[in-house]
């Protein structure tokens, strides 16, 4: 529902944190549906503001909702046990003893896991939406640009959620997918190695058109917490050597070490770290796992047909 103004009387995202995480707060495990009707309740939205829809087609409310749960999924303060499903951990039950009222950006940032991986720009991500007393302070193509970030930052976090949860050789495929798709592979695949002493070494890709030249690959599915360190480059690099190659790209959905870069750095062969923040925007960049939702057109004045007058 909007007022006289136009503006939209549904609150802010974030004000649906706490009602989402009390929406959980029994502890069972809830299906989307039951969790968004279940909050617009604890939220005291009436009929007309659920009903409400952007121009997409969405209704607000459950897109306020959507951004609202992956906040706080990605501050660890619920998770979802399988697709469309959602629960409380003890970071949610801890925000909910914590602040009574309401939970606010600010409370999640103080999760180390809300700011792990993905960079807070400056008005760029959930953390920095524009309030509509700042909406005034930028253009709108600021405001456009700085939305698309925020969804792209958000689409980021769950890429890298869904590729730590996968098996191993599907997380190989998604690498080989986004080599192909970056133009490396006469045959567009990677070859599995063969024989025994490949080091880890999961497979290797022409780098090209003749395939004269080729690229080593691994590619290593870790916690976010299982930082890659000096000796996994080194055992890297053996690899390589013991096949004769020259140069290799190291994948990982964790992220490397001060002292495992500076490894890559000094050694003779040319070596490529892809951490997982890296690898997500390669994924978004070159559409492996993601699709375009909707092409927003922006119109402006058509010179041209104007020039006679």
């Amino acid at each position: 529902m909007t007022n006289d103004t136009g503006v939209s009387t549904i609150n802010t995202w974030h004000t649906f944190m706490r009602p989402v995480l009390e929406s959980l707060s029994d502890g069972a495990v809830h299906v989307k549906r039951d969790m968004e009707k279940a909050t617009m309740d604890i939220a005291g939205l009436t009929e007309p503001e659920r009903n409400e829809q952007l121009d997409s087609g969405q209704p607000r409310s459950l897109n306020r909702i959507g951004w609202a749960t992956s906040a706080l999924r990605r501050a660890k303060a619920l998770s979802s046990p399988s697709r469309g499903t959602f629960v409380i951990t003890d970071t949610g039950r801890d925000l909910l003893a914590r602040h009574p009222v309401l939970i606010t950006v600010g409370d999640l940032e103080m999760i180390p896991a809300y700011t792990e991986y993905i960079p807070t720009r400056k008005a760029s991500s959930p953390t920095a939406i524009p309030s509509l007393a700042s909406v005034g302070d930028q253009t709108p193509q600021d405001l456009i640009e700085s939305g698309i970030e925020a969804i792209e930052d958000d689409v980021k976090s769950k890429l890298l959620e869904r590729l730590r949860g996968t098996d191993p050789l599907f997380f190989e495929q998604v690498v080989r997918s986004v080599l192909v798709k970056m133009g490396y592979g006469t045959e567009g695949e990677m070859k599995q190695l063969k024989g025994s002493g490949d080091g880890g070494l999961d497979g290797k890709i022409d780098r090209d058109e003749l395939g004269l030249s080729q690229i080593y690959v691994q590619a290593k599915r870790y916690a976010e917490d299982n930082v890659v360190g000096r000796p996994a480059i080194q055992a890297f690099v053996g690899a390589l050597a013991t096949r004769g190659a020259n140069v290799g790209v190291f994948f990982t959905t964790s992220k490397y070490s001060g002292e495992a870069a500076d490894a890559a750095e000094r050694v003779p062969q040319d070596i490529a770290l892809v951490d997982g923040l890296k690898l997500t925007e390669l994924m978004i960049k070159h559409r492996v796992g993601v699709q375009v939702a909707r092409r927003v057109e922006i119109v402006k004045i058509d010179e041209d047909f104007f020039s006679d007058e």
